[in-house]
């Protein structure tokens, strides 16, 4: 059994920061990034080429593995088939632990009210309601097999290349703050911390926690944070009918949303992982 296995799964920009996180710290893992096409990485990290979608097994040793899945639900149905095609995958196998980075989004609107774990998921966009299926397909899993299980709920990420310059370049308007939606932030960095520590906390059999900052932002106040960075004047305000006359569709479904994510829990368990409790210095680390 192989305790300091580990697997990154369906890694992108997160899984690019962790793996560069795990490359500056010494440690004795063995980690395997699998994604669709093979990376170049330092020695210590091996990248396989494996389409989770389309195979059937893994050449590679999982016995006593620890699993952080990161990629994102298929889009081909109601449900996410990719989770459901991962974990037939790997059932053969006794993996000790499965990390499944989820989103925020399951708690719905809450209407600016805070939220904790214990709260029903209340999906309201087809993405988060995959992102339930995932997690319900994952925590079976977990009771069924004897593997312990960590859910973290992951709010908006942003960093170095994960900032919206784009569309404050276009000077794009923004709505009028009193009309503006409050959402929850984490930086990459921070959020790399978390999974990695993930890997040796002491859990129950099943956990979820919700991740963030620590604070929560009008969606507004974010955009002129980093309006304010580049030392760029917001071009104009609007209301929020005519922004959903001009946002893109994705856009507007975020901004459908609007709730504090209570991370109590986040600060028991991991102490010391949030670096950037203050929005204005995360945003200029990521410039």
């Amino acid at each position: 059994m192989n305790k300091n296995n580990i697997i990154l799964a369906g890694s992108g920009y997160l899984g690019d920061n962790v793996i560069r996180l795990l490359s500056e710290t010494n440690h004795d893992y063995f980690v395997t990034e699998i994604s669709r096409s093979k990376k170049n990485r330092d020695a210590n990290i091996r990248s396989m080429q494996h389409d989770i979608d389309n195979s059937i097994s893994l050449d590679i040793d999982l016995v006593g593995s620890k699993i952080i899945y990161m990629a994102p639900p298929d889009t081909s149905s109601a449900g996410d088939l990719r989770i459901s095609k991962f974990i037939n995958t790997i059932s053969k196998h006794k993996i000790s632990r499965f990390i499944y980075i989820s989103t925020s989004g399951v708690y719905g609107n809450c209407h600016g009210k805070k939220v904790n774990e214990l709260a029903p998921p209340n999906p309201i966009t087809d993405r988060a309601k995959r992102r339930v299926d995932a997690e319900s397909k994952i925590i079976d899993f977990g009771r069924e097999n004897n593997v312990e299980i960590l859910i973290l709920r992951v709010p908006g990420i942003y960093g170095k290349n994960r900032l919206p310059i784009k569309r404050v370049m276009n000077r794009e308007p923004l709505i009028e703050k009193t009309q503006s939606r409050t959402t929850n932030l984490i930086h990459v960095e921070d959020l790399s911390r978390i999974v990695i520590r993930s890997l040796e906390i002491e859990i129950q059999e099943i956990e979820i926690i919700n991740v963030s900052d620590g604070t929560a932002v009008k969606t507004t106040e974010y955009y002129e944070k980093i309006y304010d960075a580049l030392e760029i004047n917001v071009p104009r305000y609007i209301s929020y009918e005519e922004a959903k006359k001009i946002y893109d569709e994705k856009r507007l479904s975020f901004l459908n949303e609007s709730r504090v994510l209570d991370t109590s829990k986040m600060g028991k368990i991991f102490p010391g992982c949030i670096k950037y409790t203050k929005l204005t210095e995360g945003i200029k680390a990521s410039l």
